[in-house]
């Protein structure tokens, strides 16, 4: 007869029961699939993110957009990038911060673009001076107002401010700054594994986005492009073909707008430019004085001059006047 055993045996760590085994085993692995199903989890979720935010960062404006106009930049306009102003401890980074924004631009299909980085005095008036030569449409002036890479400990910073100027009036299109940091990744250790460090992004990756950023900017029209008046959708079609030097298609526009609106005195101005372009000195000098007898209380974009800043119409078409007044005499009016 088989003996059965004692109900006082005690089993020690290496008699343990066939089932008692697979118990234990079976919570092992159940442990095991649970963890490697969070951490798959975990991965794809940090994946998806990153690929979200990193399609986000692709439209990506400037932080601080102080002046813009209500339409996008035309491709086919005759752009001069120049150098941007660097900070003595980084005398490289405005050179650097101007040859990315010349590339942003080639590759966004703007295929006009020139580079004026062997430019050194880059005083406005010198700029100015070069452009009109040239026969350029805008120019792009800026400065790099802060440069730092931080390493593998502390986070990288390029602040920069951009101007686009009409070279034809002088004004300020668009004008913008914009902040981008990049920080580092810090080792890590987890359970199962660990994730090694990463110094920040340098200081031309930074450039990188920030001139994206900028393109971006040139590129989306303002909100209440749609919501404005017909007239003045015309005053803004046709001032951008006036940059773009389309001197017939601007003036038919501009005389569009004043056929709905004859006091419209952006219109009025638009119109004497192109005039005064075409030779057409004494229709200039009709739409200047036109101007001042209107006298709107409308003020003019921002000028090149600090002291023409919200510089009403009725005031710049007295210095348009006086100029042209130089080369000819005034027309009686009645």
């Amino acid at each position: 007869m088989n003996k059965r055993p004692s109900m006082g045996m005690i089993e020690t760590p290496g008699t343990v029961s066939k089932n008692g085994c697979a118990g234990v085993s079976l919570t092992i692995l159940r442990s095991m699939v649970t963890i490697v199903v969070l951490i798959a989890i975990f991965l794809c979720f940090n994946a998806c993110s990153t690929a979200g935010i990193n399609l986000l960062k692709e439209m990506r404006l400037p932080e601080h957009i102080y002046k813009r106009p209500p339409t996008d930049l035309h491709r086919d306009t005759a752009i001069g990038v120049f150098r941007f102003l660097s900070p003595e401890y980084a005398p490289g980074s405005g050179y650097a911060a101007a040859a990315m924004l010349y590339k942003e631009l080639l590759e966004r299909g703007f295929g006009n673009v020139v580079a004026e980085f062997d430019v050194h005095d880059i005083r406005l008036d010198n700029i100015m001076e070069i452009a009109e030569k040239k026969n350029y449409g805008l120019i792009t002036i800026g400065n790099v107002g802060y440069y730092f890479f931080g390493g593998k400990l502390r986070e990288s910073r390029v602040d920069e401010e951009i101007r686009v100027i009409d070279v034809l009036t002088g004004e300020t299109v668009w004008y913008a700054e914009t902040i981008e940091i990049g920080r580092p990744v810090y080792a890590a250790d987890y359970i199962f594994f660990s994730t090694a460090g990463k110094e920040a992004p340098s200081p031309e990756m930074l450039m990188h986005k920030n001139a994206r950023k900028f393109c971006n900017m040139f590129l989306t029209q303002t909100k209440n492009q749609e919501s404005l008046p017909r007239e003045m959708r015309l005053v803004n079609d046709g001032y951008n073909y006036l940059v773009d030097k389309k001197y017939e298609k601007a003036k038919i526009l501009f005389e569009e707008s004043l056929k709905i609106n004859p006091d419209n005195a952006y219109a009025m101005f638009n119109l004497g430019l192109v005039h005064e372009i075409q030779g057409n000195k004494q229709d200039a000098i009709i739409m200047y004085l036109n101007i001042i007898a209107l006298n709107s209380e409308v003020t003019g974009r921002e000028s090149k001059a600090p002291i023409k800043i919200e510089q009403s119409l009725v005031n710049l078409a007295r210095e348009r006047l006086l100029k042209t007044l130089e080369k000819e005499t005034v027309p009686e009016v009645e």
